[in-house]
């Protein structure tokens, strides 16, 4: 899964611009979103009639056929559809691994380690990935790289219908999100970590959308220079998460390193405006450092929160889920008149103002 969405999320946006304005651009990632933000509400719903195994099936299948029509079609209306049911699909897909993932662990004083794993491994495929952008991508052509994409979701399909447990599990206090929304004001630490998460997929969307659009179109790299970019950029995932979540467990807890991830995060963003020449070390050192704090805020607040719920409180894992979509409708929005009054590189200023709020989420109680 890791394979199938990192080959693409950051060629997207510059895929759609080839027949969309900005503008247009930045609205069909907000309605994108929003239909994933109906699925994640409904999805405690369709665990229950469906059971993990059907839902997770039927999206994975969906999505091979949305990403491959994105890589061969050119029909404008038609590629738009397809791209709004990919955008959708992201957040019910780790909404089903998270209720798969919930049925394994069974002490929660493994949370870190087990989490940490998962998203090393998840990680090293989000750092090799990008090496396809630059063997695949030629003179704008994405097509390739789109049908790699959908191609690594086929063994998924297959472990996941003859490997998964299909479970059903959803209480109806725990599975209703909207109860789950109005017990986020009692929630505490719940609610902050839900927080903190929301901050980091506002830095993620964010990059993921107008990262590669500065590089390629205000600072002029070639794909082949970008995907090496991004190569770099990504190695702290799978260097430092694991680490992190064995300490997390054992020795430090998770408040440090999320406060450590956000301070991190903050100076390397501010430093990306500094930069007005295409000079590949530079970005690459600069990138590779905001990842060093994101790396860190993910597996913490990831091990934080899943050592707090089980799997069958599907509500709020749905919460915890949505705020990746919710990134995606808000980020936009900020992003569009920040960029059409500045440019792309001045709104990394922004992103790095919002990137630091995320020390007001901190949660009061450790775990360690």
């Amino acid at each position: 899964m890791a394979v199938h969405f990192a080959s693409i999320s950051y060629t997207n946006s510059s895929l759609m611009e080839k027949f969309v304005d900005n503008g247009t651009l930045g609205a069909l990632y907000i309605l994108g979103s929003l239909f994933g933000i109906v699925f994640l509400i409904i999805a405690p719903f369709l665990l229950r009639k469906y059971g993990s195994v059907g839902i997770f099936s039927f999206f994975i299948s969906l999505e091979i056929l949305a990403v491959f029509g994105m890589g061969s079609l050119s029909a404008t209306l038609l590629l738009i559809l397809l791209f709004l049911i990919h955008l959708s699909a992201d957040s019910i897909l780790y909404f089903c691994l998270d209720i798969n993932l919930e049925q394994e662990i069974k002490t929660e004083g493994t949370t870190g380690i087990k989490r940490g794993i998962m998203l090393a491994i998840s990680n090293m495929a989000w750092a090799l990935s990008p090496l396809a952008l630059v063997f695949f991508i030629a003179q704008n052509n994405f097509s390739k790289v789109y049908f790699l994409s959908g191609l690594a979701l086929v063994p998924l399909l297959f472990i996941v219908l003859f490997f998964f447990k299909n479970t059903k599990k959803a209480t109806s206090t725990d599975s209703n999100i909207l109860k789950a929304v109005r017990s986020l004001w009692t929630a505490g630490d719940n609610a902050r970590i839900i927080g903190v998460q929301f901050i980091l997929n506002f830095f993620y969307s964010w990059m993921v959308i107008y990262l590669p659009l500065l590089l390629s179109k205000e600072m002029g790299f070639g794909w082949d220079k970008i995907g090496f970019v991004f190569v770099i950029m990504l190695l702290p995932f799978p260097i430092f998460q694991l680490p992190a979540g064995i300490l997390s467990d054992k020795k430090i807890g998770e408040k440090e390193f999320i406060i450590v991830g956000f301070i991190i995060m903050f100076i390397a963003t501010l430093v990306i405006p500094t930069i007005t020449t295409p000079i590949f070390l530079t970005w690459a050192l600069v990138l590779f450092a905001t990842r060093i704090g994101a790396s860190l805020v993910e597996v913490s607040s990831e091990s934080y929160f899943f050592k707090q719920v089980k799997e069958e409180d599907t509500g709020l894992i749905s919460l915890f889920r949505l705020t990746r979509p919710l990134s995606y409708v808000i980020s936009p929005l900020f992003a569009l008149p920040v960029i059409y009054f500045f440019s792309y590189s001045a709104s990394f200023y922004f992103l790095a103002g919002f990137t630091i709020l995320g020390l007001l989420f901190i949660p009061k109680i450790d775990t360690k």
